[in-house]
């Protein structure tokens, strides 16, 4: 038992509203609003505000880097989310120039149509590969 966190006068944990009586440990640590609290009502000595200080340093580093990989998660989505799209349409825009091969008559409309067929088909190849490599 650590002497910083001895419940020197009863008191309640506002968190979880257990009651401590003296000699107890107060467990867990308090944030530090609440140590400050409990140090000016007498419950904790002056050293808990330390632990207090500590556990909060370090359950904010938690929270950043928290914050820090749902924001890269939520990039990731939206990356996934955009190349479903970009996949999508390219597939779309191949249906269409396979249709116009289909519709053509005239020899310059069908290699024209051709040559928009092919570019339509390396997109949707490209974005396809784009959208594998998210998936990984």
């Amino acid at each position: 038992m650590t002497k910083a966190l001895k419940v020197l006068a009863e008191c309640v944990d506002a968190r979880s509203g257990k009651r401590f009586q003296p000699g107890d440990e107060f467990q867990p640590v308090p944030t530090l609003a609440q140590a400050n609290r409990l140090i000016s009502a007498g419950c904790l000595p002056e050293a808990a505000r330390e632990l207090a200080e500590k556990a909060d340093a370090e359950d904010e580093k938690k929270a950043e880097a928290a914050a820090a990989q749902r924001k890269k998660d939520e990039e990731a989505a939206l990356a996934f989310v955009t190349a479903r799209g970009v996949k999508s349409a390219a597939d779309l825009a191949v249906e269409d120039a396979k249709a116009k091969v289909a519709q053509a008559v005239r020899p310059e409309e069908k290699t024209s149509a051709e040559k928009q067929l092919a570019s339509a088909e390396a997109a949707a190849k490209k974005a396809g590969d784009e959208l594998a490599k998210l998936t990984k």
